[in-house]
């Protein structure tokens, strides 16, 4: 089990430092050009591989946390140990799932446009349950256990899959209001992208910071909602002739 968590973790990491890369080039390019589609394409299918890779790492710590995180010729606290391991890898691969549910969100929603229809797909809506549902189960983790950075996941969570959903199922949009749509998808899955690497690749060069950290790890959804909310109003008076 050591082995392929060990295997994963490098596929993770190594597919991860390029995700963030190539985050940038849709994000600098002219939108709906050639270039911005081919890098897009690059991006979500990488994004596809991280969140992936991710979830299954997560659920490898979640199946034996103390086998691959603890150390068993340790008998004391072993439980509180486990415990600790299990929260934290649950909110790891929380995060994942939402990277995923938001890069392929992001997708559909600009392929299908403003037949939104095509959204309503059992699959999708799953998916996005799934990430309401989830949020809902990290808030209580944080609440229960006092854990910070579950409860200000877990509202993100939940309040992104709300929206998503939202958006499939309501009965009218404005004009072009898939390409906002498609824009916060995006961008949201950058944020989780950035949030897993300073959470979890960055956690030991932080581990003295005490709950600076949080700066750290809150930084990229504070940043990103920022973004997506300029942008969104910029290109919402656009679509609009404003």
């Amino acid at each position: 089990m050591k082995l392929l968590y060990s295997l994963l973790l490098m596929l993770h990491i190594t597919v991860g430092s390029a995700a963030l890369l190539l985050f940038w080039l849709p994000a600098l390019t002219p939108k709906g050009s050639l270039d911005h589609i081919k890098f897009g394409r690059y991006y979500a299918n990488t994004m596809y591989i991280v969140a992936g890779s991710g979830m299954l790492i997560c659920l490898l710590v979640l199946v034996a946390p103390l086998t691959i995180h603890g150390d068993l010729s340790n008998t004391a606290n072993q439980a509180q140990k486990a415990l600790n391991i299990s929260l934290f890898a649950f909110f790891l691969m929380y995060i994942s799932w939402l990277t995923l549910t938001s890069v392929r969100h992001g997708i559909l929603v600009l392929r299908v446009k403003q037949a939104r229809h095509l959204l309503r797909h059992p699959t999708h809506l799953g998916l996005l349950l799934v990430l309401i549902t989830g949020g809902l189960a990290l808030l209580g983790l944080g609440l229960w256990f006092n854990k910070v950075l579950h409860l200000i996941f877990g509202i993100l969570g939940t309040i992104i899959g709300g929206q998503m959903l939202f958006y499939c199922l309501r009965r009218h949009i404005a004009p072009r209001q898939w390409w906002i749509e498609h824009l916060g998808a995006m961008i949201g899955s950058g944020i989780g992208a950035y949030t897993a690497f300073l959470t979890f690749g960055a956690r030991q060069i932080l581990a003295g910071a005490g709950y600076w950290q949080l700066v750290f790890w809150v930084a990229p959804g504070v940043i990103g909602a920022l973004v997506i909310a300029r942008l969104s109003r910029k290109y919402h008076l656009q679509f609009q002739g404003k």
